[in-house]
């Protein structure tokens, strides 16, 4: 069974696991674009995306989804195997496309983990959001009173509604299922900055979408629970009211309810007194 005789005619099972050539590219296939894409991906962005990693054969070697968390990384710039640095560029946010990368541009002959040598890789993605590190606030004005002679500037008190999203949709907070308002000092450091910089310049009545990238957001860390991590952030607004400035005299404005132990609250060393300043 060992040897194989002299003028033997051979026969041999063969299962073709894939192939590739030493100059193929990468390929882009299955794309599919959401309808609206103001904006495509650059060297020097930030992307989350989800992404679901298999051999050619279909073998699963690797996913975000089993995390439940996106893989983060600065696209272009080296951070990832070239392929996927190349595949990543000229993205939308919300785009599906699979990816197709030949050894080369891969984990060449060596592998990496379940990854054998040589092999070629597909993976499918799917785009949550980017951001450029040199992005600031997007501001679109929805809706405008053609009346409207007052803008808000630093140190109004403003009431207002918010709906927050991420870009993909995702719903994370809305003051209209609180049934209230939310209340803030303008630029007294109440809300993220990207919000401080979003309410400026607005009048009463007015609607307008801000979108705010995580540098001007929640950051790198998120909100556990409520924000991702690195996450862009939508919020549809609608101004109530304005205040100008604080009234002559005050310090600050108390907009929650008052506790019957309000002063025991803040007498926190009970010595019997509360400094002002």
């Amino acid at each position: 069974g060992k040897e194989i005789p002299g003028q033997a005619s051979l026969v041999f099972d063969v299962v073709l696991l894939d192939l590739h050539n030493p100059k193929d590219g990468i390929a882009i296939e299955n794309q599919q674009v959401p309808e609206s894409c103001e904006r495509r991906s650059q060297a020097g962005d930030f992307l989350r995306y989800h992404y679901n990693g298999t051999l050619l054969d279909g073998t699963l070697f690797d996913s975000s989804y089993s995390r439940n968390h996106t893989y983060d990384t600065y696209v272009g710039r080296g951070y990832v195997i070239a392929g996927m640095d190349e595949g990543l560029l000229g993205v939308c946010t919300g785009e599906r496309r699979r990816i197709i990368i030949p050894p080369h541009l891969g984990y060449g002959e060596e592998g990496r983990g379940k990854i054998p040598g040589s092999a070629v890789l597909v993976f499918d993605i799917h785009v949550v959001d980017f951001h450029n590190p040199a992005d600031s606030v997007s501001i679109t004005v929805n809706y405008k009173p053609s009346n409207c002679t007052v803008l808000s500037k630093k140190g109004d008190y403003l009431k207002y509604h918010y709906n927050a999203s991420l870009l993909d949709g995702t719903l994370l907070d809305s003051t209209h299922s609180l049934g209230k308002t939310y209340n803030i000092v303008l630029g007294s450091g109440q809300v993220v900055v990207g919000m401080d910089m979003g309410l400026q310049d607005m009048c009463v009545g007015e609607r307008r979408t801000v979108v705010i990238p995580p540098h001007l957001g929640y950051g790198e860390d998120g909100v556990e629970g409520e924000v991702p991590g690195s996450a862009v952030l939508v919020f549809d607004i609608e101004l109530l009211e304005l205040v100008s400035g604080l009234p002559e005299g005050y310090m600050f404005v108390w907009n929650g309810e008052v506790s019957p132990n309000l002063f025991e609250e803040i007498d926190q060393n009970h010595d019997g007194e509360v400094l002002l300043e």
